[in-house]
Order: C-alpha cells, then sequence, then structure tokens
C-alpha cells in the first residue's frame, strides 16, 4: 500500500526482525521518507533510519532489509541501486546481509516483488534472488 500511495516516486523503508543462517525473517515493515522525491531514486532520511534502529534494537530485534520500488521497471536492482549500496569507490557493501526487496509498480494491479541479497561487489554475477519470509 506503501508503495502504491507514493507512485510515480519510488519510495523506500526498512525491513524488521530476525535472520537465520540462511532466511530473512520480517516481522515489521517501516516507512522511511526518501529525501529524492524522485521516479529513479530514493535516499532514505538517515535520522529515521537510526531512530527505526535504535526502537527495534531494544525490542530485540534488528534491520533485516531495506525496500524500495520500481514504479515503471522490472524489480531488479538498477545500477544506482548497486552504487548506492556499495560506499563510494569501494566494493564494500553499506548493509552487509542486508535483503534488497524491490517491488515493480509497472502494473499497479499486481505489484511484483522480488528480493535479493547482494555478494559485495558491483558486478550483476553478485546479486542473488532470495526468498524472505513474512510473519502475520
Amino acid at each position: 500500500a506503501h508503495g502504491l500511495r507514493g507512485k510515480p516516486l519510488e519510495i523506500c523503508g526498512l525491513l524488521v526482525g530476525r535472520q537465520t543462517d540462511s532466511d530473512s525473517i520480517v516481522s515489521e515493515v517501516h516507512e522511511v521518507d526518501s529525501k529524492d522525491l524522485s521516479e529513479k531514486t530514493y535516499s532514505m532520511d538517515p535520522l529515521k533510519y537510526m531512530k527505526i534502529e535504535t526502537d527495534v534494537q531494544k525490542r530485540g530485534l534488528k534491520i533485516v532489509g531495506i525496500y524500495h520500488t520500481h514504479p515503471a521497471t522490472e524489480p531488479y536492482p538498477s545500477p544506482t541501486d548497486m552504487e548506492r549500496a556499495h560506499w563510494e569507490g569501494s566494493d564494500d557493501l553499506i548493509f552487509p546481509g542486508y535483503s534488497y526487496l524491490i517491488v515493480s509498480l509497472r502494473d499497479p494491479a499486481n505489484p511484483e516483488p522480488r528480493s535479493y541479497k547482494l555478494e559485495g561487489k558491483r558486478r550483476p554475477e553478485d546479486v542473488r534472488e532470495e526468498t524472505i519470509h513474512i510473519e502475520q
């Protein structure tokens, strides 16, 4: 619903829960304002991120991923998504181990979610599709 309200802009947020050795278990989704107000990029408000991180840690949970929408394109990390997932000028991920959930809204009646783990570098072979589990 958050993504559809934001269309045609990219929106973003945080996935909160826990991680097992192989899976992300999401129990909460937190909307975070994008500072970009763009149809092609998002930029998470760092103060909101820190507030959510502090709150969930106090409750024994953790941030397990980031979600954002692609209003008109496929649910696959764009070159900009890959660039922004890494420290500038480095192959090191800003958030290693995070899930990156992308929801395509090119057909608003049928949102298309896909989640990925980034394995490090910025190459296509370093993007691995994954299954995430949402607890109700």
